[in-house]
């Protein structure tokens, strides 16, 4: 029979005794320095083991015994057949390599949920958002908008009128297109920009007008907001910024608590920029619609150049945040970007 040593504390003053500690049937013998006990085993709380503490043991009187020597007492645990699981735990807390390759696992698992996990989860929301609710938030985030950043248009209205038209002639090439809305604004913090909000609305500025040397680099621009709109990047990317409202929207399917978001969906847009990947995504559906159109591809890619020159302009030639749905964001984002279109 293993016999275990311990200090024991009778829980009413701060003495402390060495005991043994002896399993007989179903009850453990606690024995040695005046104490003689006998307590049932189905009524002690053994703590599991931590790294290199003490483990305790608490008994139903309140009296309390600290385990001295582990090894004879999880020997003893282990013949009764319980506590292998504790006891491999207690082994890996003690193997300091294996401490730090959990920490290394635990910190790649966490990594690639952020990076993997997180976006699809805000996809599968943001495809789950109802056509209405999507159209209160785009409209919100559209007035918003117009209070803090945004003016109506300075543009001629024959060349708003123009511009229009050709919008409408587009339409039916966009997938979903016949609902979208294009609005036009003056901005002098957004520059030369476009960016597309929930359920549709595209917003071009003056400036992006203006810019634009020809309607094909208009109709390249706006094709590239419609792949934003078609792939619901706008409420993806809020989401994958707010993760608690999206894990209680993927977790209960509250769908409808997302509302909430259209107070912060006008300052993330502005603040930040357009993954990657959802830029590539939009890129490659302007591209689509130019081959539909036979717009030759470096119409795109020169219209992408020169916003990069203006980005530059404005900014002193210095990488600056650039806000929604940034064109430029960076030089070598651009090039990148320039490349792809060009099918280098």
């Amino acid at each position: 029979m293993s016999q275990v040593r311990g200090y024991y504390f009778d829980g009413r003053s701060s003495v402390r005794r060495t005991v043994s500690l002896v399993r007989e049937g179903d009850e453990l013998h606690l024995q040695g320095d005046g104490v003689d006990r006998r307590y049932p085993l189905a009524g002690i709380c053994v703590a599991p083991p931590v790294g290199t503490v003490r483990r305790s043991l608490r008994f139903p009187d309140g009296s309390l015994c600290e385990v001295i020597n582990d090894t004879p007492f999880d020997e003893l645990l282990e013949r009764e057949g319980t506590g292998l699981f504790q006891r491999l735990l207690h082994r890996w807390e003690r193997n300091l390599f294996l401490v730090v390759l959990s920490l290394l696992v635990t910190v790649a698992v966490l990594a690639g949920f952020i990076k993997y996990g997180i976006p699809s989860l805000a996809k599968h929301v943001a495809l789950a958002v109802p056509p209405a609710t999507e159209r209160t938030l785009g409209n919100e985030t559209l007035a918003m908008l117009d209070k803090l950043v945004m003016k109506p248009s300075a543009l001629p209205a024959d060349r708003r009128q123009a511009v229009g038209a050709l919008f409408r002639r587009m339409q039916p090439d966009l997938p979903g297109g016949r609902e979208y809305r294009l609005e036009f604004r003056a901005s002098d913090r957004l520059g030369a920009n476009a960016f597309a909000l929930p359920s549709g609305i595209i917003v071009v500025t003056d400036g992006m007008v203006r810019l634009a040397r020809s309607d094909d680099e208009i109709a390249a621009v706006l094709a590239h907001e419609a792949g934003h709109v078609r792939y619901r990047h706008a409420l993806r990317h809020v989401l994958q910024n707010s993760g608690t409202g999206l894990l209680i929207a993927a977790i209960t399917g509250d769908i409808l608590s997302i509302t909430s978001l259209s107070a912060t969906l006008p300052t993330a847009l502005i603040d930040a920029k357009y993954s990657r990947d959802f830029e590539r995504e939009a890129d490659d559906a302007a591209v689509a619609f130019m081959k539909l159109r036979n717009i030759r591809p470096k119409v795109y890619a020169d219209m992408l150049a020169r916003l990069q020159a203006e980005h530059d302009r404005r900014n002193g030639g210095k990488e600056k945040g650039g806000g929604v749905s940034d064109y430029f964001s960076s030089h070598p984002v651009t090039a990148e970007r320039i490349r792809r279109v060009m099918g280098e």
